[in-house]
């Protein structure tokens, strides 16, 4: 996939960005749907375009799916849709909409949403995250397609979580 990562500790299943190949006849190896757990304890989605939000593969995991997080939009804004109402009607029961900086703790660790720059140009989109994922052995960072203008953002970011031991970035 696309962005698509999966990280797994004894603790808890993580999985970014759901875009998950197919299997087919190739000699470059591919993360398919049999390579997933059979449950998977949170799905991150970083922000609602079609790489990282495609419907086909929602369906398929959803019976796998403990807890989707995704970023909380600017209520009422057309060109902002609501993940949180997207995913609610497609069939999925836990949904933890996160604001900036929003902390979810799990047993060992903490996912942490962090300001997301990039993507939109100047429309007020709000629906869109990064994740730091704090496992308390390893500190993972995931700003897939963020593409930021200013650099003092994530020197402060870093202020408030600490250095990171991995960085996955997209753009």
């Amino acid at each position: 996939g696309h962005a698509c990562v999966l990280v797994q500790t004894n603790d808890v299943s993580i999985l970014i960005d759901p875009l998950i190949s197919y299997e087919y006849d190739t000699d470059i190896e591919r993360f398919t749907f049999d390579d997933l757990p059979d449950e998977i304890d949170y799905l991150l989605i970083s922000h609602n375009h079609q790489d990282h939000v495609l419907i086909e593969t929602l369906l398929q995991i959803r019976h796998k799916v403990k807890n989707v997080v995704v970023p909380r939009n600017v209520s009422g804004a057309i060109q902002d849709p609501s993940l949180k109402l997207f995913f609610n009607k497609i069939g999925y029961k836990s949904i933890i909409e996160v604001d900036s900086l929003d902390e979810i703790e799990f047993n060992g660790g903490k996912i942490v949403s962090i300001p997301f720059f990039g993507e939109h140009a100047d429309l007020h989109i709000k629906s869109k995250a990064a994740y730091f994922i704090d496992f308390g052995f390893k500190k993972v960072m995931f700003a897939i397609d963020s593409s930021n203008i200013e650099p003092m953002i994530y020197e402060r970011v870093k202020h408030i979580i600490g250095s990171i031991d991995v960085l996955f970035i997209g753009m």
